[in-house]
């Protein structure tokens, strides 16, 4: 899979797009939930179911619950706006005349994450950094002898750390996964989604 940045525009056939051109695109929420869609179908799309979907996600509710008003909102956006500008960055192609749209080949390769942090949570950088204090104490206290980390052989306490670490990053794998633009289930901002 490829990875973010920047390209040659000379170099081959299909050049990545630069991580500009990405981060111009996910600062808009539709753009987002039109790659969110097009990376899960994985073929050309009609742009009316597009932004039917794309409206069920902003309007939190089940595409069958659209009001006609709602889909002809995002329709209108994509088609007069947002598909266009994102056929010009190289991201998607887009069909104004068959009214469909699909992933470039470069986007299709490219893994996009979105890394939603909830008031009430931390990033994992901070996580990590907090973790790797608390265990450094752990390690010292038990170095110093102090009780109760003195009950335990210092040996212990190597891999007590190793485990805290270890399993931080499965849980942080599983939460990555929930974080993928384009990953089975509603984009990885919606309210529900995770």
């Amino acid at each position: 899979m490829a990875t973010l940045r920047d390209h040659d525009e000379g170099e081959g056939d299909d050049p990545r797009p630069s991580a500009d051109t990405l981060y111009d695109a996910l600062s808009d929420r539709r753009r987002r939930y039109t790659l969110h869609y097009l990376k899960q179908r994985k073929e050309p799309v009609a742009v009316r179911d597009l932004a039917a979907q794309v409206a069920a996600w902003e309007n939190e509710k089940p595409v069958e619950a659209l009001t006609s008003q709602e889909r002809k909102r995002v329709y209108i956006a994509l088609y007069q706006s947002h598909l266009s500008t994102m056929d010009d960055a190289g991201l998607v192609e887009y069909d104004a005349d068959a009214g469909t749209v699909e992933l470039t080949a470069s986007m299709a390769d490219t893994d996009l994450y979105l890394e939603v942090v909830p008031p009430e949570s931390v990033p994992w950088s901070v996580y990590y950094a907090g973790l790797t204090l608390a265990n450094a104490v752990v390690l010292v206290l038990a170095w110093l002898d102090v009780r109760p980390f003195s009950l335990l052989p210092d040996i212990v306490w190597g891999p007590v750390v190793l485990v805290t670490f270890g399993v931080s990053i499965f849980v942080q794998l599983y939460a990555d996964r929930q974080m993928r633009i384009g990953d089975a289930g509603p984009p990885p901002e919606y309210p529900d989604g995770n």
